[in-house]
Order: C-alpha cells, then sequence, then structure tokens
C-alpha cells in the first residue's frame, strides 16, 4: 500500500462548485440528478474516502510506531550486548589475586628466591646450574633487582616450543658470578639442591623426575665418603656432571634415571680428584 504523506484529518472538504470539479458535476447532472443532490453526493463521497484515509493513516502510524519500538528495543540489545562484551574483556584484563586460606599462616621457613633466569629456566624444565639457588645467588638475586634499570625491563626475542616470543632481558640473562655445580662448597650444595627440589615442585615438574632427583641428592649428601679425604670433592664433580648429563639426555630423549648411582663412574672421578694436579681431565 502507497505510503499516506500527510493527516487526512486536516484535510479541508474541497470546493465541488470550482471549475476542477465542473465535469464531474455536469455529468451527474446530465444522468438526471438535481444540481443541489448532486454537489451533496459529491461532498459525501469525499467524506467516505476521507473517512478510510484516516484509518489508514491511523493504522500506518500505528506500524511506524511498532516499527521504531522494535527498532529501539534491537539496538538497545545490541548495545546491552557491546557494553557485556566489554566489560568481560576488561574482566579478562583486570589484575587477579587468588583467594587465601583464613586458618592458614606463613611457613616457618620461607626459600629465598632466586633469579628471574633462573626461575625461567626452571619453568622450561632446563638446566640451571645450583648456584643460583644457593644463599650467595639468592642474594645476588635480590641485589641485583634492586638495582636494575629501566633499560633491563626491556623486552628480547626468544624461541619457546619453536615460536619466537617477546620475552624480558632479565628472563634470559645469567649472572656473570654463577658457579658451576662442582665448584660449589659443600654447604652450598646443600642448601642450593633443598631449594632446587622446592622450585621445580612450585613449577610442576613432572612426579617421575621429582622422586629421581630428590633420591639423585639424598644419595649424594649422605654417601658414606663424605667422611674421606676429597670424598666431598668427588661428589661434589660427579654430582655436577651426571646432573648436566642428565639433562642433555633428556633433550635427547634419551634420558636415564638419574636416582641410580653409578660406582664406576663415582670411582673413575675419585681417582681423577685423588691426583695431586687434578684438573679434572675431561670432567
Amino acid at each position: 500500500m502507497q505510503r499516506i504523506l500527510a493527516n487526512p484529518a486536516l484535510e479541508a472538504q474541497p470546493n465541488f462548485e470550482s471549475a476542477a470539479y465542473v465535469g464531474w458535476l455536469n455529468a451527474l447532472v446530465a444522468g438526471g440528478m438535481a444540481r443541489e443532490d448532486a454537489l451533496e453526493q459529491m461532498a459525501e463521497g469525499w467524506r467516505l474516502e476521507r473517512q478510510e484515509c484516516i484509518v489508514l493513516w491511523q493504522q500506518q502510524n500505528e506500524e511506524d510506531a511498532c516499527t521504531l519500538q522494535e527498532q529501539l528495543e534491537r539496538e538497545r540489545a545490541e548495545k546491552e550486548a557491546e557494553e557485556q562484551l566489554e566489560r568481560r574483556e576488561a574482566e579478562k584484563k583486570k589484575p587477579k589475586i587468588n583467594d587465601f586460606d583464613d586458618g592458614a599462616v606463613v611457613a616457618d621457613v620461607i626459600i629465598p628466591r632466586p633469579s628471574q633466569y633462573a626461575i625461567q629456566r626452571i619453568k622450561n624444565m632446563e638446566y640451571v646450574e645450583l648456584w643460583y639457588f644457593s644463599p650467595d645467588g639468592c642474594h645476588e638475586a635480590s641485589t641485583t633487582s634492586r638495582s636494575t634499570s629501566d633499560s633491563d625491563d626491556a623486552f628480547g626475542f626468544a624461541k619457546v616450543d619453536g615460536v619466537v616470543a617477546l620475552k624480558t632481558i632479565a628472563s634470559f640473562k645469567a649472572s656473570q658470578k654463577a658457579l658451576q655445580d662442582h665448584d660449589l662448597s659443600w654447604r652450598q650444595f646443600d642448601l642450593a639442591k633443598t631449594s632446587f627440589l622446592v622450585h621445580i615442585e612450585k613449577n610442576n615438574w613432572p612426579q617421575k623426575h621429582q622422586q629421581a632427583l630428590a633420591l639423585f641428592f639424598t644419595l649424594i649428601t649422605n654417601h658414606e665418603h663424605r667422611m674421606r679425604p676429597r670424598g666431598e670433592k668427588a661428589l661434589l664433580r660427579y654430582a655436577g656432571f651426571v646432573c648436566r648429563e642428565w639433562h642433555d639426555r633428556l633433550a635427547q630423549d634419551q634420558g636415564f634415571n638419574i636416582g641410580l648411582f653409578n660406582n664406576a663412574l663415582y670411582n673413575l672421578i675419585l681417582l681423577d680428584v685423588a691426583q695431586p694436579d687434578g684438573l679434572g681431565g675431561e670432567w
């Protein structure tokens, strides 16, 4: 149906005696109708048509109002959906903090925190020197973190699982003060391995690997040769070399059980350490 552009109720009745309607009027009169009756019929016809237009106008307005209402509701629903999506995205970006146990107290002993470099190596389940977990290594990490400049917060590219990613420079910046495991003092080694075991547990290393390493360190620290001359030195060298070899073999998918003590290898190391100028040879 063609739209009605103006309100027909406001339309004035036309003058049917004017020149515009003379043809219609004359036709009615010629048909035998009196002039006054013809004018009345023309006026009545206009009024009926006008009334029909008024009804159609009202229906058109009602339909327009419904269409507008539907459009407003649709726009409001779309806006609410957009706002809800924005709130969800903002909630995702909002910093999170976990809940805590009301009855729990801090542990009796707090393990010192190693450097970001060491923590990243642990997260990646890669080899890292025990020195980083020793009191000296943790103290150096604490001192460095307090004195870092803004430039140390810069990012660099690193390859993780075959994908190049941005990481902080500190996360792959080794310390120049780090010692090889076999160069640690016995006390440094003993304290560092405890911290190391705690951190691999925190970072969800496989239980099988954790148990093997725990047994490995227990066999080292409780070995009977600790009481012999150069015994601790030989045990430290065995621990350092075997631990590094274990990680290398794991990377090659040729892993062995580090928890099994190899007496033959240890005796070779002990013999080498016993030499007056024993520099370790190929060790």
